[in-house]
């Protein structure tokens, strides 16, 4: 066990050398120069070339990468070049807005979408099966965004029961105010994760009540419900444990069109102002920081396999 979470570990760094210097390279080979979001084109070229060389922007891309990635090792991710504020200190403020809106609506969209996959799955081909089915279909083609504005529209416009933007009331920082501020963002979030789980849930849910040892169980005398209850349901959640670790990049780019949408205060439109104002530190750094959740996130979901999955833990043991 110590000795394939070892393994992994070591497979790991060379990974994330290897996605630093392919992130780095792709912000290179955009179609912009980077120096255009600190210029105007009122400046001469002398003075350009000043800002470049103040920059390092006339350094060899290989100079500059290495120079970069020597600063992300020691915690330093840069300065924006439109604000000029560290970007490990804006990261460090709204990273953890974003987690408390990301984290509950995942966690409850997951807890909805075992529910009523297993609910679906176990009654397969039934109206209540091909109602719920339906119902996440057209959640997985509806567009975030136009839900976000619709809810909007009825809650905060309509009704007028939340606030429409932003995280808290200007003069109140109470906790009243905050969840008033985290309903309406919480329930798009919920209904845009949910579908695909959903989905996910009840397909497994079918796959093992087609296996030989359903059949067995039966031919044991063993009720629908005990062989659901004791295994199917077990073999379904099995593989939603590993669900935890594939959700972290979510913490980080997990709701980037919902939080500017409702003005929530967390990476989301932090990563698109800079996008719009081609401030790549920012940008580099946030796409540096979700390549690199996704890649200890999948280190995590098969470390959390072996753990709950005795199976696997042989099957590793004697590779």
């Amino acid at each position: 066990m110590a000795l394939y979470i070892g393994r992994r570990l070591l497979q790991v760094i060379p990974m994330l050398l290897l996605i630093s210097l392919v992130v780095f390279l792709m912000i290179q080979a955009a179609p912009y120069d980077v120096v255009d979001s600190i210029t105007t084109p009122n400046m001469s070229a002398e003075t350009i070339e000043i800002i470049r060389q103040r920059y390092g922007l006339d350094d060899p891309v290989l100079v500059q990468y290495f120079r970069w990635l020597g600063n992300v090792l020691q915690g330093d991710l840069g300065y924006s070049l439109v604000s000029q504020y560290s970007i490990s200190a804006d990261l460090a403020a709204k990273i953890p807005n974003t987690v408390i809106l990301v984290v509950p609506a995942y966690l409850t969209a997951l807890a909805l979408a075992i529910g009523l996959g297993l609910w679906a799955g176990a009654n397969h081909g039934r109206r209540i099966d091909r109602f719920i089915d339906g119902a996440s279909a057209i959640g997985l083609a509806t567009p975030p965004f136009w839900f976000a504005l619709l809810v909007i529209y009825l809650f905060g416009y309509y009704l007028n029961w939340f606030p429409i933007i932003g995280m808290h009331t200007v003069g109140q920082d109470d906790l009243i105010d905050l969840l008033r501020h985290f309903v309406m963002p919480y329930l798009v979030l919920t209904v845009a994760f949910a579908p695909e789980l959903l989905r996910y849930v009840r397909s497994s849910t079918v796959s093992q009540l087609r296996e030989d040892y359903v059949l067995v169980q039966r031919a044991f005398g063993a009720s629908r419900a005990e062989i659901f209850r004791n295994h199917v349901s077990r073999n379904v959640l099995l593989p939603i444990v590993t669900q935890i670790g594939v959700a972290l990049p979510l913490l980080v780019t997990g709701a980037i069109i919902t939080e500017t949408i409702f003005g929530w205060p967390g990476v989301g439109p932090y990563f698109l102002t800079a996008t719009k104002s081609l401030d790549y530190p920012v940008i580099l750094a946030i796409l540096l920081l979700s390549a690199t959740l996704v890649i200890v996130g999948n280190l995590i979901a098969d470390i959390l396999y072996v753990l709950v999955d005795p199976r696997v833990r042989l099957e590793r043991s004697r590779s």
